[in-house]
């Protein structure tokens, strides 16, 4: 499919969001990879649900989740459905190229003994800002009445910004 041209006309059926260009795009996406080798570094091995949530600039809502088995031993390995991280992998591109997002957050569940545990970043300004606990565990807080075991919060680990660190 090509890009879309800046004299295409716009087609009814489909959402209007501006086109950043394809460097734009490129770069994010070479950040969003850099920030999940980071991510799942500090994670370290166990079963991780990522959550994405986003508020486009046309208002519209996105999510996406995808569950990630990270192994150390004997080697690093990612294990995920691939349609699921394809999906997480292109929302949290968009966020960090930034034009078209207005608000989004990455939370990540992980499975431990006896509860899980869970932690966020906001992504704002082209990277991945670690969440207060206290803002992840009201966003993760299981309805009333709800079984689900409620996962206990912690400081989101940092990731350091590569423009900033060089």
């Amino acid at each position: 499919m090509l890009n879309p041209q800046p004299d295409q006309p716009a087609r009814a059926d489909r959402r209007s969001l501006p086109y950043p260009g394809d460097e734009a795009i490129t770069a994010a996406r070479d950040r969003a990879h850099l920030a999940f080798a980071q991510l799942f570094t500090a994670l370290g091995a166990g079963r991780h649900r990522l959550h994405y949530a986003a508020v486009d600039v046309d208002g519209r809502y996105r999510l996406a989740s995808a569950t990630v088995t990270v192994t150390t031993a004997p080697a690093w390995h990612l294990d995920a459905d691939p349609d699921e991280f394809a999906t997480i992998e292109a929302a949290v591109t968009a966020a960090l190229e930034g034009s078209c997002t207005v608000l989004a957050t990455l939370v990540v569940q992980t499975d431990q003994e006896p509860d899980p545990v869970v932690c966020g970043w906001r992504i704002e300004r082209e990277w991945l800002h670690g969440m207060k606990p206290a803002a992840v565990q009201a966003a993760v807080r299981p309805c009333g009445g709800s079984s689900a075991p409620v996962a206990r919060a912690y400081p989101a680990p940092f990731l350091p910004d590569p423009s900033v660190t060089g």
